[in-house]
C-alpha cells in the first residue's frame, strides 16, 4: 500500500470513528429509546399454555413482553417478521418465530432503536421480557447491559454483510446495531468481490470498522488507428464499436478481434488483471492497395561498341508502370562521299580499292529513344524502348577522302532493353542498344530517384 492510500484510509477510519462517536452522543439528545434489559421468563407459560399463538409454518411463537408505557412505539422485525401484536396494560405483547434474531423500535416523537438483535436464543413457546425506557427525563445507561454498538462500513457499499451467518440490513451503506457481547463471525461479499470472513469481540468499547472487498474484476479499452467506428468482437460476441471502454468483466483471458470495412481485422489475446485496466490500440491495414507514389528517374549514361565510347542522360516518371527518354551521343560528325563494303573495295562514287591510310578510322553515334519503365520489384526496375539512331564508321585515304564502310555503319530504327538497380535515392542501370539489330552497343548510367 502506497504512503498516500494509506494516509487516506487512516483518514476516512478516523473521520468514521470521529461521525459516529458524534451520532452516539447525539442520540442522547434525539433518540430516546434504549432497552435497559432482557432476560428469559422460565415459569412463565403464556407463550404455550395460556395465551399461545402459531407462526405461518404452524410452530408456537415465542413471545416477548415489552415492559413499557409508551403504547405507541412500532417495531420493525427482521425477515422472519412479526405474528401478533398485542397492548396489554404496562406491556406490549409480540409474538415472533423461533430463531428471530433483532428488532428495530421506533416512535414519532423519540426517534429510532436501529437493530437491537436478541441477546438470547429465541426459542419456540417461550417468553422474554423487555423493559424498554421512552421519554424525555435524566437519560442514563442501563445497569448491566450486556449489549454493544457495532458500526460496519463495506466497499462496496452494496455488499451483502452477514453476521451470525445471518443477513442483516444496511442503510447508506452502513450496517449499525446493538448487539450482546462476545463473539461474533462476519462475512461480507458483492458480485465479483472476493468474500471477506472474520471475527468480532464486543467487549466494553463501541466496534467500528471498515471492510474493503477486493475486486474479481477488470476492464478494458480497446482503441484503432487510424480510423476509429471499428466493430468490436469479445469471445466472437459483438460488444461495440471503437474507441471501446467494457464494464466489469471477470478475471481470465479474452480474444478481442475488431473489423472494417476495407480493413483487415486483427485479433488478439487479452488478460484482464484484477482491478485494473487493460489497453489495447490495433493498427489497421487497408485492404484497399493504396496508390504508389509516382517518381522521377535522372540518369547520367554511356554506351561502348567496337572501341567507340557514347555519352548522354535518360529522364523517366514512374509509379508501377512509367516512361523514358534517352539520348546518346559522341558527339561527333562524320561526311563521306565514298562508300565501301568491309574489303574497303569502293561501292559508291568510283571503282577499286583505294590506298588507306593505316588506323585511321572517323565515327559518329548519335541515338534518341523513348519507352516503357516497369517497376517490378522493390530495388528493381526494367526498361524496354525504341527510335532512330545512327552510326557512322569512315575511313581516310591517302589522299585525304573519308569512305564510308557501310557493313559496319547503320541508320534506322534503335532498340534497348535494360534493367535499374534503386539503392535509396541512388540507381544505377545496364542495357543493351542496337540500331537495325547491325550496330550493337552496351550500356550503363548513374543516377538518382526520388
Amino acid at each position: 500500500m502506497t504512503n498516500r492510500k494509506l494516509i487516506r484510509w487512516l483518514s476516512m477510519e478516523l473521520l468514521l470513528v470521529t461521525f459516529f462517536s458524534l451520532v452516539t452522543i447525539t442520540s442522547e439528545a434525539q433518540n430516546k429509546i434504549q432497552v435497559t434489559s432482557f432476560k428469559r421468563m422460565e415459569t412463565d407459560v403464556t407463550a404455550r399454555v395460556t395465551a399461545p399463538r402459531r407462526d405461518q409454518n404452524g410452530e408456537v411463537c415465542a413471545l416477548i413482553r415489552i415492559v413499557t408505557t409508551e403504547k405507541d412505539l412500532m417495531f420493525e422485525p427482521d425477515a422472519l417478521g412479526i405474528t401478533a401484536r398485542e397492548n396489554k396494560p404496562g406491556e406490549i405483547w409480540l409474538y415472533v418465530p423461533r430463531g428471530a434474531r433483532r428488532v428495530s423500535i421506533m416512535h414519532d416523537k423519540f426517534g429510532v432503536l436501529r437493530n437491537y438483535f436478541y441477546p438470547d436464543i429465541i426459542e419456540k413457546a417461550t417468553v422474554y421480557e423487555m423493559e424498554v425506557q421512552v421519554g424525555d427525563g435524566v437519560w442514563q445507561a442501563p445497569i448491566g447491559t450486556n449489549t454493544q454498538l457495532i458500526v460496519m462500513r463495506p466497499d462496496p457499499a452494496t455488499a451483502s454483510i452477514y453476521i451470525d451467518n445471518e443477513q442483516v440490513p444496511t442503510e447508506n451503506g452502513l450496517f449499525t446495531a446493538t448487539m450482546k457481547k462476545g463473539t461474533h463471525t462476519y462475512r461480507v461479499e458483492a458480485p465479483m468481490y472476493a468474500p471477506e470472513a472474520g471475527v468480532i469481540d464486543l467487549g466494553s468499547d463501541q466496534k467500528v470498522m471498515s471492510v474493503t472487498l477486493n475486486p474479481r474484476f477488470g476492464y478494458l479499452e480497446i482503441f484503432s488507428l487510424p480510423e476509429q467506428d471499428a466493430k468490436v468482437y469479445i469471445d466472437d460476441v459483438p460488444v461495440g464499436l471503437t474507441p471501446y471502454k467494457s464494464d466489469r468483466m471477470p478475471l481470465r483471458d479474452y480474444r478481442v478481434r475488431i473489423e472494417k470495412e476495407y480493413f483487415f481485422s486483427i485479433d488478439s489475446i487479452v488478460t484482464i488483471s484484477a482491478g485494473k485496466t487493460g489497453s489495447l490500440t490495433f493498427k489497421m491495414k487497408s485492404t484497399i492497395k493504396p496508390p504508389t507514389p509516382r517518381r522521377m528517374l535522372i540518369m547520367a549514361d554511356m554506351g561502348y561498341q567496337a572501341s567507340q565510347l557514347s555519352y548522354g542522360g535518360m529522364i523517366g516518371f514512374v509509379r508501377e508502370n512509367g516512361a523514358y527518354i534517352r539520348f546518346r551521343s559522341d558527339f561527333g560528325s562524320v561526311s563521306a562521299d565514298l562508300e565501301c563494303d568491309d574489303t574497303g573495295t569502293l561501292t559508291s562514287g568510283g571503282e577499286g580499292k583505294p590506298y588507306y591510310k593505316t588506323g585511321v578510322e572517323h565515327k559518329s553515334r548519335m541515338s534518341v529513344v523513348a519507352g516503357y519503365l516497369r517497376h517490378v520489384w522493390k530495388p528493381l526496375y526494367v526498361y524496354i524502348g525504341a527510335g532512330y539512331g545512327n552510326r557512322t564508321l569512315a575511313w581516310e585515304t591517302v589522299d585525304g577522302e573519308l569512305v564510308k564502310n557501310t557493313g559496319r555503319s547503320a541508320t534506322g530504327v534503335a532498340g534497348e532493353a535494360g534493367v535499374i538497380l534503386s539503392v535509396g535515392k541512388f540507381a544505377i542501370s545496364a542495357g543493351y542498344h542496337t540500331v537495325n539489330f547491325k550496330c550493337h552497343e552496351l550500356g550503363a548510367g548513374i543516377g538518382i530517384i526520388f
